[in-house]
């Protein structure tokens, strides 16, 4: 059984984006896996691993951390049900996986970060504070204030791929594979922690959202949301 390091908001809510990838990529190769919820700032609890942030898995006796590795590993130990399709799909996922870590990410946390703060666990409330506004150079308060001009430049960002789902019903294709699952971690990261909709229903991306939601018996869809 493999298991899967991963954070814990309020309400047992799990909302690190990049966990959902390995979940994600979990379910897409049939591997049944249990959970180890952790809090932020709880270093000590993945000590481990080698490193300060998960999600973190062990399986059998590897340890791996970090979700692109992750994937990678799942690729290469579990060979059936590709998460990439090839080599050159393999660097073109990970050439994506980039692109939603340097712009969809970010967009998306200048909206949604206040709503983060009021769900997470109790004991990272300050530790996330900290972090966040440092990263965002202003409070979590002034970054509310400014949703609405966030939310217009989220929606450019997004512009591409509302345009390619308008050809496809998946990123990769008539399936979904990881890259789908690294744009999918970035919604499902604002489903579960603000009550913020960010698509509209007539959306290419809205439709594509539902789908992905629906895989896997509805795996992403029934968990505790905002």
């Amino acid at each position: 059984m493999i298991k899967l390091w991963e954070l814990e908001g309020k309400s047992g809510r799990r909302y690190s984006l990049f966990s959902w990838r390995a979940r994600m990529a979990l379910r897409h190769k049939g591997l049944p896996f249990e959970t180890q919820p952790v809090c932020m700032s709880d270093k000590a609890a993945i000590a481990f691993s080698g490193g300060k942030t998960v999600p973190v898995i062990k399986d059998g006796d590897t340890v791996v951390r970090d979700s692109w590795r992750i994937a990678e590993h799942l690729e290469d130990r579990y060979p059936e049900r590709s998460l990439f399709g090839g080599p050159s799909g393999r660097g073109l996922a990970q050439t994506f996986n980039t692109w939603v870590d340097r712009v969809p990410v970010g967009a998306m946390l200048a909206v949604i970060v206040s709503d983060i703060h009021e769900r997470v666990d109790p004991q990272d409330e300050q530790y996330f504070r900290q972090m966040m506004e440092g990263i965002l150079k202003r409070s979590l308060e002034e970054a509310r204030e400014k949703r609405e001009d966030a939310l217009r430049r989220l929606g450019s960002a997004l512009e591409p791929m509302q345009a390619a789902l308008k050809r496809q019903p998946f990123v990769c294709g008539q399936n979904p594979a990881y890259a789908d699952y690294a744009l999918f971690s970035v919604f499902q990261w604002a489903r579960v922690m603000s009550p913020q909709e960010v698509l509209g229903p007539e959306s290419p991306l809205c439709s594509w959202r539902e789908r992905m939601l629906d895989l896997y018996d509805g795996f992403a869809r029934n968990v505790p949301i905002a």
